[in-house]
Order: structure tokens, then sequence, then C-alpha cells
């Protein structure tokens, strides 16, 4: 049964998605959720196991292509579609990226824009390093748009995880770094070897005991990977510091945006903020939500279709399995075709 919230007129349905498969338990969680999306093309990032987007893909009735990442450590991606696939492409930049370029070209079956090519991105997170990643972030952005510079010129959309801010977008970093400390007291995040802290390894308690842990925090315990690391200063620096909008804009300077504003410059359509001006629009994290760093770019001739684009477990698009299912809300971007 085709989902009730698609609009009345054709349209073609991208949705994005970093899954965070590391525990099997919610693996029938993320599959209920993209049921309900119903989308036609599917980006999922955090595919540490290839195996299970087939299956997820095969219980949606979708075909799966898997990008091998450019670094043997980092986790997969994957596209879905139900679209006839005209070809697809997997580019690795050892070097420069961790994950990869995957883009698949799709027949839309609209006369007004035949094809459609999507790519999924997933950029490095990394915000230990120089300009909290955001140098490391651009190699790799520019390795994509490298690659998009020597294909055919098609309508595309660049969908995926950035882990960047948008230019004008809000911070809630004093919400989040009290909620890290009331774990932190709570004994679920501890000091690792390197240094940094992060969520603490069951050992050798019982799993059931770790779990009631969690619960009692106000995390489900399917979402403690998707707790970050971060440096062990943080804990002193922010043990104090009250939840306030004003520190929030003031740490919000401090952030680079050289990502996102590179995106704009090269004319792509930030699609969510093109349908909600002044929308907070957070999509991680869903136990804490501070950010939006996850996005549909379109060209300006496939945003010109823009009908919707939403998050998904927000207000305007409910689900309550989307705060449990991973740490990232999915985005989704309908265009009317």
């Amino acid at each position: 049964m085709r989902s009730t919230t698609r609009p009345a007129r054709p349209s073609l349905r991208i949705a994005t998605y970093n899954i965070l498969l590391g525990a099997e338990r919610r693996e029938a969680l993320v599959t209920d959720v993209l049921r309900r999306i119903d989308a036609d093309v599917v980006a999922l990032q955090e595919v540490s196991r290839p195996e299970v987007a087939v299956d997820i893909a095969a219980a949606l009735g979708m075909r799966v292509m898997i990008g091998e990442p450019s670094d043997p450590g980092a986790p997969h991606l994957a596209l879905l579609t139900r679209l006839p696939v005209v070809e697809w492409r997997n580019r690795r930049h050892a070097g420069r990226m961790l994950r990869s370029n995957l883009h698949c070209t799709v027949e839309t079956g609209s006369d007004r824009l035949r094809r459609l090519r999507v790519h999924c991105v997933h950029l490095a997170a990394r915000f230990g390093e120089r300009a909290k990643g955001e140098a490391r972030r651009m190699r790799e952005l520019t390795a994509i748009l490298s690659d998009i510079a020597i294909e055919p010129p098609l309508p595309h959309v660049l969908a995926g995880d950035f882990n960047a801010l948008s230019p004008g977008d809000p911070l809630a970093a004093t919400e989040f770094f009290q909620r890290m400390n009331r774990l932190r007291r709570a004994g679920l995040i501890d000091t690792r070897p390197d240094g940094y802290v992060g969520p603490v390894a069951h050992g050798d308690q019982r799993q059931d005991d770790v779990d009631e842990a969690w619960i009692a925090a106000g995390v489900d315990p399917r979402l403690q990977v998707g707790i970050p690391v971060l440096p062990r200063i943080i804990g002193p620096l922010t043990a104090q510091v009250p939840v306030h909008g004003g520190i929030d804009r003031m740490l919000g300077r401090f952030i680079e945006r050289w990502t996102t504003e590179r995106v704009h410059q090269e004319g792509y359509v930030d699609c969510y903020r093109r349908m909600h001006r002044t929308a907070r629009g957070f999509t991680c994290a869903t136990w804490s939500p501070a950010a939006r760093i996850d996005y549909v770019f379109a060209t300006k001739e496939v945003a010109r279709t823009l009908t919707r684009c939403d998050v998904v477990g927000s207000r305007t698009w409910p689900d309550p399995d989307a705060s449990i299912a991973s740490d990232h809300f999915p985005l989704v971007a309908d265009f009317g075709l």
C-alpha cells in the first residue's frame, strides 16, 4: 500500500538515512521506518554490514547498490531504488575520502525530467581534526564535485550525512552537553585509552544490567553506539554550562561552515531550507537533537519541482520509531514530476 503522505500529483520521493547499523535489534525498526516512508530512491549511510542493506532492500522490494569505502576501515554506503537503473558507479578516492562517491542514474517515468542521478554522500565527522573536521570534509566534497564535473551533465541530487552545519543554522550545544554530562555522571561515559571519552564497554557486566542503566538515563540501549566520542576536556569545560540560547549562538559562531557554503556556491539548492525558512530541522542526534547535518541538495532544475521536504520523526512528519531506529532522523524530499 502506498504511503498516504504522498501528494496527490505524480511525484518522486528521495530519502536519506544514516542507519547506524551496529545492532541487529534495530534492523527491523529501520526497515519499518523505510517502509512507511515509501521512497522511490533511498540513500543509506553507515552501512557497517552490507548484507543488512541487501536484506532491507529485499524486504522493501527494491534493488540495492553497495558502495565500498575508500578506507577499508570505514562503513559502506548503499542506494536502494524501485525505479529502473540506467547505470551506477562507486568512485573510491584513497587518501582523499573515508567513504566513497556512490551514485546511480534512474528513469523517473516522467516526461518533465526523464533521468535523475542520485549521489549518496557521507562526509567524515572527525570533529577533533583541524577546523573541527571541515578541512577533511572539504577535501572529500571536492573529490565528489570533481567526479560530477567529468560525468555527462544530468539533473541530480546530493543526499546524505554531511556532518556539517549550514550558514545561519542553529546549534543546540548547551542542551547536548548537559545530556552528555548526565550520562557521564551516570557512569555510562568513560575515558578511553586514547584520552577521549565515549560510551562504556559492556565488559563483564550482564547485558541486561547495562541496558537498564541506559534506559534509566533516558537513552534507548540500542542507540548506545550512537553516543559520540569526544575529547576528554569537553566534560569539565561543559559541566556547569546552563542550557541557554545565547550561549548556543556564541558557540555556533566558532563552528566553521565551509562545506555547505561550498555546496551553495556550486549552485545547489538546500531542499529542506527551501521549504522551511526558519525551522530548526535537527536530524541528529535522535536521543538529543542538536544539529541539522543531513541534507538533500538538488540542482536548480530539480529543485524547481520540489513539493515537500521534511524530517521524519518531526512534528511535520511524525513517526515514533524514528527516534529509536538510529541516532539520525531520516530526511525525505518529494519532487512533483
